[in-house]
C-alpha cells in the first residue's frame, strides 16, 4: 500500500510562531509518515528570492561548465561537465534528494575565497543535485570536486536528505596551505533530528564507523600541520569544531542560540520538563557568557522514556518560524521593557546585529531562526515511496520564514511557476527564459515578482503595528496554507492511483507524464497563490493605514434600488484610533522624552462649558459625534 505524506497545519500551533542561516533535518524514524524532512532559511539581504531550473540533460563529450561564486557572483573557472545530469528545481532534484548549508566561516586564514580554487559552495550543491541521487554520493563527490579543482568559500555545514537518510557534512578549505579541504560528515540517527546554525557543530566524532560517519584522511593531521591540534594528542580525541571553528560570543548567541531554540521546543512538545531542563542547562553557553560550560548535543534524541518524535511538514514549519519568543532572550518588549520593539513589540531588529552606543562599548541585538532579510525559505519532504518526480516536495517561499506562505515545489518539474522564476538565476545555469519570468530583481521591484510581494508582506509584520498585523497575518495565512496542503496530499493520492506502477524509474513515458502533471499542478498553485497573497497585502495596508486599525464599519452601504433606511450612500468603515498600549503611553510621557511640552493642562479655568466645548471640539476635528447618527424612519 503506498503512504502518502499526510500533514495537519494544527501542528504549528505547538510552537510559537550580514547573511547567515539555519536548518532542520529529520531522520524518518523522527518524521510522522517516514519520510526526510529537511527545512531551509536562507538568509541574506542581498540576494534575490527566486526558484532556479536546472533541466536533465544528456551533455556531448568534452563538455563543459562554468562556475560563477553564489555569494559575490563573480566567475571563478570552468570544469568538465558529466554525460548526464538531473532535472533541479530549487534545491530538490528529481530523484528525491534536497540540499542545502549555513556557513560557518571558521579560521580566518583557511578561508580559501580568492586563494585559485575554482569550487564553491554553492556550485557544489547544485552540481551534486545534478549529479547524484544519494547523499552518501553527493558528499563523495563535493569530496572529490574541491579535491581535484580546489575550493573557493570558507567554511560550510552541508544539509542534505534523500528520503532514507539525513546527513550533515562540515567542510572548510586549506586556504593557502594547500588545495583542496577537510570534512567530517555525520548520518542523523534514524528517530533524531539535527539543526545547524553558522556556526560548526561537529566536535568529537566515531572514526570507525563508516556506515555513518565518513571524514576526509587528512583532517586530524591537517589540523596538527597548522599547529591547531597536538602532534601527540590521540586521533580519537580530535575536536573538528574546535580545531577549525572555535566557538566564539557570536557563533554562541547568534548561531548556536538558534539551534537551542528549536532543541527546547522540540524536546518541550515530548515532555515539558525535558524541555525546561535542556532550556536552562544550556542557556549560559548560548547567551555567549560560558563558553566553557559545555556544547549542546549534535543530534536531539526524544527524553528516555518518551514517545518518539513524530514531526510533520507543519511543525517543520513553525519551528522555522520561531524568534525565541517567551525565553530570556525575548526582545518584544511585553514582559520587560525593550525600546528596540517600539510600540509595536516587534521580534525584529535592524542591521548590525553588534552595534555600539556614543561611549564606544558594544551591544547585540538577538540572531532569531526567523529573520527579515531571508532570500528564501523551504520546508522539504522526501518520499522514497513516491515515483521520482513527485518523491521531493519544497514547500517554497521567499522572504521572513514567519510571515510568508509556502507552495509546492516538486523536485521533478520542468518549469517554475512565472512569479518566482528569475532570467538571471542564482547561477547562470538556473535562469529561465525572459518571457517566463518577471522583470525584477534584489533591486528593482515588480508587481508581479513573488519575492517582491511576499516581502510587502512581511514589512508590514515589523515596526509599530508589528503585533496587530503579525497576528492578522496569521489568520490570513492558516487557511490559505492548510489548503495548499491538502491539495498535494490529494494530487499526490491521484497520481498513485492513475499510474500503479509510476515507480518503476524504466518507464520513460509514465516518468514524463507524472513529471508534466506535477509541472501543471505547481504552475497553478503558485498562480493562485500569488494573487491570494497580493490581496492579503492589501487587506494588511488596509488594517493599519495612516496609524488608524480599520475594519468593517456600521451601518452597510446602500443597494442601488433599495431601500435608504439603515444604510449609507458611500462605505463607512470603522477607523479606530487604536494608539499605542499604556506602556508605551507612559514612556512617552516620562521625564526626559518630551513630557512637558506634551502635557496637556489638567482641569479648566472656565468650568463645565470650557469642557464640554473642549470634548466636541475633539470629537468634530476627527469627523466624530458623541451619539451614533440616528436613521431617519421612512424612505
Amino acid at each position: 500500500m503506498v503512504r502518502l505524506l499526510h500533514v495537519a497545519l494544527a501542528g504549528a500551533l505547538l510552537f510559537g510562531g550580514a547573511d547567515a542561516c539555519t536548518n532542520l533535518l529529520v531522520s524518518p524514524g523522527a518524521s510522522a509518515d517516514k519520510s526526510t524532512i529537511y527545512a531551509y532559511n536562507a538568509d541574506s539581504g542581498s540576494l534575490y528570492g527566486s526558484i532556479g531550473l536546472y533541466p536533465a540533460t544528456f551533455h556531448p563529450p568534452n563538455a563543459t561548465r562554468e562556475i560563477w561564486d553564489w555569494d559575490d557572483s563573480v566567475f571563478l573557472g570552468v570544469i568538465p561537465e558529466a554525460a548526464e545530469t538531473f532535472n533541479v528545481v530549487g534545491n530538490a532534484n528529481e530523484h528525491g534528494m534536497v540540499m542545502g548549508e549555513t556557513t560557518f566561516g571558521g579560521l580566518p586564514e583557511l578561508d580559501s575565497h580568492g586563494t585559485g580554487g575554482i569550487m564553491d559552495y554553492g556550485d557544489l550543491i547544485w552540481i551534486a543535485l545534478q549529479r547524484t541521487k544519494r547523499c552518501v554520493d553527493a558528499i563523495k563527490l563535493i569530496d572529490a570536486l574541491v579535491q581535484e579543482h580546489g575550493y573557493a568559500s570558507d567554511g560550510e555545514s552541508f544539509s542534505c536528505v534523500d528520503g532514507n537518510e539525513a546527513w550533515l557534512m562540515e567542510l572548510i578549505g586549506k586556504g593557502k596551505f594547500e588545495k583542496g579541504a577537510v570534512w567530517v560528515a555525520q548520518k542523523v540517527p534514524d528517530g533524531a533530528i539535527l539543526a545547524h546554525a553558522n556556526q560548526a557543530r561537529t566536535t568529537t566524532f566515531d572514526q570507525n564507523d563508516p556506515d555513518n560517519v565518513i571524514f576526509s584522511p587528512d583532517v586530524v593531521n591537517f589540523a596538527r600541520k597548522i599547529g591547531r591540534y597536538p602532534a601527540d594528542a590521540p586521533d580519537a580525541d580530535f575536536d573538528f569544531s574546535a580545531a577549525y571553528d572555535p566557538v566564539t560570543f557570536s557563533g554562541a548567541r547568534h548561531g548556536e542560540a538558534r539551534v537551542w531554540d528549536i532543541y527546547r521546543l522540540l524536546l518541550g512538545k515530548t515532555d515539558e520538563a525535558a524541555g525546561k531542563e535542556f532550556e536552562e542547562k544550556y542557556l549560559d553557553y548560548v547567551r555567549g557568557y560560558d563558553l566553557t560550560s559545555g556544547r549542546m548535543p549534535l543530534f536531539l534524541h526524544p527524553p528516555e522514556g518518551s514517545a518518539k518524535f513524530s514531526l510533520t511538514v507543519a511543525d517543520a514549519m513553525s519551528l522555522m518560524g520561531t524568534r525565541l519568543e517567551n525565553t530570556w532572550f525575548d526582545n518584544r518588549g511585553i514582559d520587560r521593557p525593550d525600546v528596540g520593539a517600539g510600540s509595536g513589540h516587534s521580534a525584529y531588529r535592524w542591521r548590525p546585529l553588534i552595534w555600539k552606543d556614543t561611549k564606544g562599548d558594544e551591544f547585540v541585538n538577538e540572531r532569531t531562526v526567523a529573520t527579515q532579510q531571508t532570500s528564501w525559505n523551504f520546508v522539504s519532504a522526501s518520499r522514497p515511496w513516491l515515483p521520482p518526480a513527485i518523491r521531493a516536495i519544497q514547500w517554497w517561499a521567499p522572504d521572513d520564514s514567519a510571515t510568508s506562505l509556502r507552495v509546492p515545489v516538486y523536485g521533478g518539474i520542468t518549469r517554475v511557476p512565472y512569479h518566482f522564476a528569475d532570467s538571471v538565476g542564482q547561477l547562470p545555469g538556473a535562469a529561465v527564459s525572459p518571457k517566463d519570468a518577471p522583470k525584477a530583481d534584489a533591486l528593482n521591484p515588480s508587481w508581479d515578482s513573488a519575492f517582491w510581494i511576499w516581502n510587502l508582506v512581511s514589512n508590514l509584520c515589523y515596526g509599530e503595528r508589528a503585533q496587530l498585523v503579525t497576528e492578522a497575518l496569521r489568520e490570513e495565512m492558516g487557511p490559505l496554507q492548510r489548503d495548499l496542503l491538502d491539495k498535494s496530499v490529494a494530487f499526490e493520492a491521484k497520481v498513485v492511483q492513475e499510474y500503479e506502477l509510476a515507480i518503476d524509474e524504466s518507464n520513460a513515458a509514465k516518468k514524463k507524464s507524472i513529471a508534466e502533471k506535477a509541472t501543471a499542478f505547481c504552475e497553478h498553485e503558485g498562480e493562485t497563490a500569488f494573487y491570494k497573497w497580493r490581496h492579503v497585502f492589501m487587506k494588511l495596508f488596509a488594517l493599519t493605514r495612516d496609524g488608524f486599525t480599520i475594519g468593517k464599519g456600521t451601518p452597510p452601504q446602500c443597494v442601488p434600488g433599495g431601500t435608504k433606511v439603515g444604510c449609507t450612500h458611500r462605505l463607512l468603515p470603522d477607523v479606530a484610533e487604536t494608539g499605542y498600549d499604556a506602556g508605551w503611553y507612559d514612556r512617552m510621557a516620562s521625564v526626559g522624552e518630551g513630557a512637558d511640552r506634551k502635557r496637556a493642562p489638567g482641569g479648566s479655568s472656565c468650568g463645565d462649558e470650557c469642557g464640554r466645548l473642549e470634548e466636541h471640539k475633539r470629537l468634530r476635528m476627527n469627523k466624530q459625534r458623541k451619539t451614533k447618527w440616528q436613521a431617519i424612519q421612512s424612505s
